[in-house]
């Protein structure tokens, strides 16, 4: 958080917007820069062309294609060999070079409840672009993935007042800088050295641990960011962080180490937005307090290690953390006796320090791929429970305990061969199914948040991969809560895509916090999503 200095507070304002005009500035120079030299004596459109079309084969960076993706590992280039065997590689090309990627969208989220005015119901509508820029060599360069995003009120200013970035001007440590209206997230940034057998990542990163599908017991070190819950995009949930990475391909397996000097928080929904619960035991008004993040400090360092290795169709890999946990714990604080209003109930999003060990597995055989991941901690923080029965009994803030707690997941897709069903079928079809339970031994601390989820999802492609059908089950198991989510996109195979999706969200419970589903705080929030995406190059 920032601290109101002078004037400064009334500039922090102005720093999103001036940050994202920044960043457009740059992505209009790349996209008209065509007679711009580069290193070689091409022109720049030219070198980006080349590195699309015709990506070094020695190259652990892959070219901007569909799957691009930074956090895909191999060995480097030049090391002599793979894991096929002694092969020789060409040496990486010495001059420097500009790759770059932009994906921009009109992103639109209609709450279907009928007793409200269509305004009323248009709850987001957002303008988003992401930015991905590598300049250098192979062996050593800097990368960038930057999201900008802002709600054009000047449309209509009565559309998304239930939607907010931050309530206040923020700059984060992990290169978040957000406003109401407004933010930019430097999700990914980072300078690569890359040498014989291995490589180091200095700066903003995102780390890809895990085997599980949707959610990954494993992935201890990026926050998440779940203003929307679980509907922010996939590659968007996870939050870099300011961390020096190493990564070492031993003969036979990988080893990763990290090393976080400072603590970041997860983004939940601020009070009052869309997503953000309402009310808890039906009558008590809830209130999100600022997160309490530790601070930088030796004692908060963050430390984290996995070996990974592939035995035939078997990968698997074992891992060890210690540092700030990254998912928040919601600690009930006081209450809130604002007048004219009823008491409500302050709640804070802490963080405190953990241990965990884990491992994760992943087979495939004939058409199945079979998953599985745990982590186990010998001292999670959890939040000792109390009878809400009696509201003059209750101790705030709730008191905290820590305990053993382990979570997994297992799960498998099947690839199904609907050409044998559908003649001419020529799409990828897949089935995925999920389970994931979490629990702290310690019977006094409440259960965690989410807690024995099954998922379930079937996807499948249409008319040479121009319609994608997916089709959505997120099950609560333990109190009873369901989600069901259907969505069709249209790749128009020029750049644009147009993306429609509905959920509709359900819980059970009778208004008590011991029984009450987690979904049951949101089954208000059914809604229809339009976006319409644009790619470049």
């Amino acid at each position: 958080m920032i601290k109101k200095f002078g004037k400064f507070t009334a500039y922090a304002l102005n720093v999103p917007a001036a940050a994202i005009l920044i960043v457009v500035l740059i992505a209009l120079l790349f996209a008209s820069c065509g007679h711009v030299l580069g290193a070689d004596g091409s022109t720049l459109q030219e070198t980006v062309t080349n590195r699309i079309k015709t990506p070094a084969a020695d190259s652990d960076i892959p070219a901007f294609d569909d799957s691009w993706n930074e956090d895909e590992e191999s060995p480097p280039s030049g090391s002599g060999t793979d894991s096929l065997g002694d092969v020789d590689f060409a040496p990486p090309p010495l001059n420097p070079n500009i790759t770059w990627h932009i994906d921009t969208a009109f992103k639109n989220l209609f709450n279907t409840r009928r007793e409200r005015t269509f305004t009323e119901d248009y709850e987001k509508n957002e303008l988003t672009a992401r930015l991905e820029i590598k300049w250098g060599t192979d062996e050593n360069h800097l990368y960038t993935k930057t999201d900008i995003s802002f709600l054009p009120t000047f449309i209509n200013d009565r559309i998304g007042k239930e939607y907010v970035y931050s309530p206040h001007a923020v700059i984060a440590r992990n290169g978040r800088i957000s406003s109401s209206k407004s933010e930019v997230i430097f999700r990914e940034l980072y300078f690569h050295h890359g040498f014989q057998n291995g490589r180091v990542r200095v700066g903003n990163q995102v780390y890809a641990w895990g085997t599980a599908d949707f959610i990954n017991s494993t992935a201890y070190i990026n926050p998440l960011d779940l203003r929307e819950t679980l509907f922010m995009d996939e590659n968007h949930m996870k939050l870099g962080v300011p961390s020096v990475s190493g990564m070492y391909f031993l003969p036979n397996a990988t080893l990763e180490l990290v090393w976080i000097p400072v603590a970041t928080s997860s983004l939940l929904a601020p009070t009052g937005n869309f997503w953000a619960p309402k009310r808890v035991e039906k009558k008590y008004p809830l209130i999100f307090d600022d997160p309490d993040v530790l601070d930088p400090a030796l004692e908060n360092f963050g430390y984290a290690a996995r070996l990974s290795k592939t035995v035939g169709a078997m990968d698997f890999s074992f891992s060890a953390y210690h540092g700030p946990d990254t998912q928040a714990l919601l600690r009930p604080l006081r209450t809130d006796l604002s007048p004219k209003k009823p008491v409500g109930i302050v709640v804070r999003p802490e963080y405190h320090i953990v241990d965990f060990i884990g491992a994760d597995f992943s087979m495939t055989r004939g058409d199945f791929v079979f998953s599985a991941e745990g982590a186990l901690s010998p001292d999670k923080t959890g939040v000792i429970d109390q009878d809400t029965s009696n509201p003059e009994d209750i101790v705030f803030p709730y008191p905290l305990k820590r305990s053993p707690y382990f979570s997994y997941s297992l799960g498998f897709n099947y690839f199904i061969p609907m050409e044998n069903f559908i003649k001419g079928h020529a799409g990828n079809s897949l089935f995925t199914m999920e389970w994931f339970q979490a629990r702290y031994t310690d019977r006094d601390i409440s259960n965690p948040d989410i807690t024995d989820i099954l998922t379930v999802r079937f996807q499948d492609d249409y008319f040479e991969n121009r319609i994608h059908l997916s089709l959505t089950g997120i099950f609560e198991t333990l109190k009873g809560g369901m989600i069901f989510w259907p969505e069709i996109d249209y790749d128009f195979k020029n750049g644009f895509k147009l993306e429609c999706s509905y959920a509709t969200i359900s819980g059970s419970g009778n208004g008590t916090y011991e029984d009450d589903s987690l979904l049951r705080y949101f089954k208000d929030n059914d809604f229809i999503m339009i976006n319409v995406r644009y790619a470049y190059p």
